[in-house]
């Protein structure tokens, strides 16, 4: 099937010129129309300019392409299928993260994320548990998505090694519109309404209000010893808006509030035979049983104030934000249950003492405050660009690591209590320049320089009495302060009109930091207490624009160099080890040197077909890397697939009167790749990346204001393994079915 599916993508990519160029007299545009792909205004070099404009790889997702999928509520939906982009799914929201380009992922660790995470341009990231990816409000009522890839360190900052996400809000319009959204999958029993009314006050003020609310107390995913399904949600997300415009000033303030239950983390114990386990051990495909329900809770509050003034000479914006972030989620460190393991020993498949009564509770409490100024301007009759700015960033992470055990004679601990403060404060300033040469030759340069300062304080303690415990090993404090210079240096050429080709040179970096989790003192690889700033440098070459006033391209070609590349591991432990049987222990360190390279292509259309409108975009992409020096040296690097693919076919076909029929097929697949990295000398084994194969459905009737559609995830019922262990699988969804009944005014 994986196959079939991928060279239908490929069929379509290439097909689609042809078929575009031969429709395109049979969809002239009318006066005053734009029938132009991709003419869409981003601020992917924090200033406004038109998609096809920047000399960038860069993807856009309007509200249009958002809605005609029946809306996103994850990252994971978001996301997939987005060329280069790799979304490492975990289960649960609450520690699942994103990767450009084989940029690296950090799992289960209190990493900066390998991706700059934008919301309304303020940077995002960081904390120790919920800062690599965004949340359900982050996908509410969205204006646009701009996804960029490749380095974006001079512009964007930190983190952003492969790329960066911006998603920004829709803002305040000066007209009284809104929408009523209810929407209700049948095989996970999830009614979730969302509804939004925006307000003309006068010719000045607009105001725009909404809220997002599901209750899905069943799932696909089973916990029948507490009778909860893992990926239940139940949360109310609200937000308000305020907006003032005149002739020189735009300012909005954005205020908003999430709080409730979220999918918690997934898994389900799968043990091969062996001395231990002489029969092997295998749990169904969707019941565990955990003795510890699992669950995972989100708190999240924001704030958002922005300001653009136009002074005649430069436009000055500015960005205010803050957030805060309480995390919360608790595992079966076990995976089974007191009754369900005397059953296995009973019938011989368990042979090693097992403690059922192993336990993780995972928290924090994030609160990030990001304050971003710039100016952009022009001259010299506007052949000269410019853009000076600055950004504060400040970071107060509290969390802590719970490990719970069954007291025995031997040892009357009930487990251990591990606390960790970190304080990450950061500035930066930067600031490009662009010059014509030619009408069609440009040059540019761009950079930042930015002051990190990272400190921790680390304890642990019994959980039962409190007293410290460990030594230095596990209670300790250190900071940091590395700085950085970051650049990139772009030439375009407008090779005719409509088509640019670039080339770039650039750097970013990646903070280091510290493991918050320590492990266990029996682990048989030690877990290291910190690790350095990871640094890259990239080359891309690109080619970019439209064929015809109906149809747009994208080619990029790139390589990264690494160095002190930060990586994945674990502390070796696993269920079933005699000196350690517990779930493994992940933490970073830096791996040695890197290279990566890849080509992207995707292509979007639009023309008339069977009495409509048809919107067909596409994109392919391979990519490869592998560790170049250290002890990794030789070996490839882990969660990059060989090939990430998607497809997203939209068509609108009008009816009687004023009724129109609309479907969308989504699909998205990856191939290839591993998904870890392996020490030397380690037993553990390594595993293939799934091959996905994804197809999403959505079929419309629109009338007048009001639009029925019935809808299918993953239609198909493709099944996949989307991590894998030595004793554990997590598997993807199944196939989802519902309806949706939308309002719009």
């Amino acid at each position: 099937m994986r196959h079939q599916m991928k060279g239908v993508c490929a069929a379509a990519l290439l097909s689609a010129m042809p078929v575009v160029a031969e429709a395109q007299s049979a969809a002239a545009p009318q006066p005053g129309q734009s029938t132009a792909v991709d003419d869409v205004v981003v601020t992917a070099r924090r200033r406004e300019e038109r998609l096809s404009d920047v000399p960038v790889a860069a993807s856009v997702l309007t509200d249009q392409i958002l809605s005609d999928r029946g809306g996103v509520s994850s990252a994971l939906e978001l996301l997939s299928g987005q060329a280069g982009v790799r979304f490492f799914n975990t289960s649960s929201p609450v520690n699942s993260e994103i990767s450009i380009r084989a940029s690296p992922t950090a799992r289960a660790t209190s990493a900066d994320p390998s991706v700059g995470l934008y919301r309304d341009g303020a940077y995002i990231g960081g904390g120790a548990v919920g800062g690599r990816s965004y949340n359900r409000n982050d996908l509410f009522d969205i204006g646009r998505v701009e996804i960029l890839r490749g380095t974006q360190g001079a512009l964007y900052g930190r983190n952003a090694v492969g790329g960066a996400i911006n998603i920004i809000a829709q803002e305040p319009v000066f007209a009284d519109t809104g929408f009523i959204d209810f929407k209700y999958g049948a095989e996970n029993e999830s009614p979730q309404l969302q509804a939004v009314a925006n307000f003309v006050v006068n010719d000045n003020i607009a105001v725009r209000a909404g809220v997002d609310y599901i209750d899905q107390q069943g799932g696909f995913f089973y916990n029948p010893q507490n009778d909860v399904y893992f990926d239940r949600q139940n949360s109310i997300g609200v937000r308000g808006q305020f907006r003032y415009r005149d002739d020189t000033n735009d300012l909005t303030f954005l205020a908003e509030r999430l709080e409730g239950d979220i999918p918690a983390i997934t898994y389900r114990v799968v043990i091969a035979p062996q001395p231990s386990f002489p029969r092997g051990v295998a749990h169904p495909e969707y019941e565990y049983p955990w003795g510890l329900p699992p669950s995972a809770t989100l708190t999240f509050n924001a704030a958002t104030l922005r300001y653009k003034r136009e002074l005649g000479w430069a436009t000055l914006s500015s960005t205010t934000a803050w957030r805060e972030r309480i995390s919360f989620y608790q595992f079966d460190a076990d995976g089974t249950n007191v009754a369900t393991l005397a059953a296995d020993r009973a019938a011989g498949l368990v042979t090693i003492p097992i403690d059922a009564g192993s336990d993780a509770l995972v928290g924090d409490n994030s609160t990030i405050f990001n304050q971003d100024v710039h100016l952009a301007g022009s001259g010299a009759e506007d052949r000269l660009t410019w853009l000076l700015g600055a950004e504060l960033y400040k970071l107060d992470s509290s969390s802590y690591n719970t490990t719970l055990r069954t007291p025995t004679p031997a040892n009357a601990s009930q487990g251990t209590r591990s606390p960790v403060q970190l304080e990450y404060r950061s500035w930066a300033v930067y600031g490009s320049v662009g010059y014509d040469l030619t009408e069609a030759f440009n040059l540019s340069a761009e950079g930042r320089y930015t002051s990190d300062e990272k400190s921790i304080e680390a304890r642990r303690f019994d959980a039962r009495s409190g007293v410290a415990i460990g030594g230095n090993q596990f209670s300790f404090d250190a900071e940091t302060s590395p700085d950085n210079v970051s650049y990139n240096l772009i030439a375009s050429y407008d090779v005719t009109d409509g088509l640019l080709a670039y080339a770039k040179i650039g750097s970013s970096y990646r903070s280091g930091g510290f493991n918050a989790n320590l492990g266990v003192p029996q682990q048989p690889i030690q877990v290291v207490p910190s690790y350095e700033d990871e640094t890259s440098d990239a080359i891309e070459l690109g080619l970019k624009g439209s064929l015809g006033p109906n149809v747009t391209f994208g080619l990029a070609a790139y390589r990264n160099q690494t160095e002190n590349l930060i990586v994945q591991t674990d502390n070796g432990c696993f269920i079933g080890l005699a000196v350690c049987s517990l779930n493994a222990v992940s933490f970073l360190t830096n791996a040695g040197e890197a290279e990566s390279t890849g080509v992207e292509l995707e292509t979007n259309s639009r023309f008339d077909f069977a009495g409509g409108t048809l919107r067909l975009g596409v994109n392919v992409s391979a990519q490869d890397g592998e560790i170049t020096a250290g002890v990794y040296n030789g070996q490839p690097l882990a969660q990059v697939p060989d090939w990430i693919y998607g497809a997203d076919l939209n068509w609108t076909r009008p009816l009687a009167g004023d009724s129109q029929l609309r479907v969308n097929l989504n699909y998205n697949g990856q191939t290839g790749g591993l998904q870890e990295l392996v020490r030397p000398g380690s037993v553990t084994p390594n595993y293939a990346l799934p091959d996905i194969d994804i197809l999403n459905a959505r079929v419309a009737l629109q009338v007048g204001d009001i639009e029925y559609a019935v809808f299918g995830t993953n239609v198909t019922d493709s099944k996949f393994t989307i991590f894998a262990s030595p004793t554990t699988q997590r598997l993807n969804q199944p196939r989802n079915y519902g309806f949706q009944v939308r309002y719009r005014w």
